[in-house]
C-alpha cells in the first residue's frame, strides 16, 4: 500500500465498535496513559458524546480499499492534544507519520492559531519516530501522568 492512497473521513456513530476494538488493543493500552481496558458501556457513552463535540476531531483513516487503518484524534482545550493508533494489521508500514501530517494539515487549516501538542511515553520509540517525521518539534522530556514522556509541538510556524 502506498501512503498516497491514504485518506480520511470523520468518525461517525457506526464506528463505535471499531474505535472500541482499537482502544482495547494491547499495544494501544500499553502506550496509553490509562493502561486499563476500556469498559464497553463507558466507551459507548464517551464516544457518542465526543463525536458531537466540536472540540474533538476524530480522523478515521482508510486505505484505497476503504479498509480502516487507524485513527488520529485532536482535542482542543487549554492544550490542543493529539493522539494516534494504528490497526494491528497495518503497523510497520510507515502510515503513522502520514496520518499525522494529513490530520494536522486539516486541523491547522481550520484552526490556524493553534499549536498541537503530543505526549509520547519515553519507551514508545515507533510513535516518537512518527511524530518527528510528521514535523513535530521543540521536544522536551517531561513527566506526564506519572510517566517519563516526550512533549512535542506542531503549528503553522514550525511546520
Amino acid at each position: 500500500m502506498k501512503n498516497a492512497e491514504l485518506h480520511f473521513r470523520f468518525a461517525r456513530e457506526e464506528d463505535l465498535d471499531l474505535y472500541f476494538r482499537w482502544a482495547n488493543d494491547p499495544v494501544v493500552r500499553q502506550n496509553s496513559y490509562s493502561i486499563n481496558q476500556v469498559i464497553y458501556e463507558n466507551h459507548v457513552k464517551w464516544f457518542k458524546e465526543k463525536i458531537l463535540n466540536p472540540d474533538y476531531y476524530f480522523y478515521l483513516f482508510l486505505n484505497a480499499s476503504e479498509h480502516p487503518v487507524g485513527q488520529v484524534r485532536i482535542v482542543k482545550g487549554d492544550e490542543t492534544i493529539i493522539g494516534i493508533s494504528i490497526d494491528e494489521n497495518f503497523r510497520g508500514q510507515a502510515l503513522g507519520s502520514k496520518m499525522l501530517e494529513i490530520a494536522c494539515e486539516d486541523f491547522l487549516s481550520k484552526n490556524p492559531a493553534s499549536t498541537i501538542v503530543a505526549y509520547i511515553k519515553k519507551e514508545n520509540a515507533p510513535s516518537l519516530f512518527a511524530f518527528r517525521k510528521a514535523g513535530f518539534r521543540n521536544e522536551e522530556l517531561v513527566i506526564e501522568q506519572g510517566s517519563e514522556s516526550y512533549k512535542l509541538y506542531k503549528n503553522l510556524i514550525n511546520g
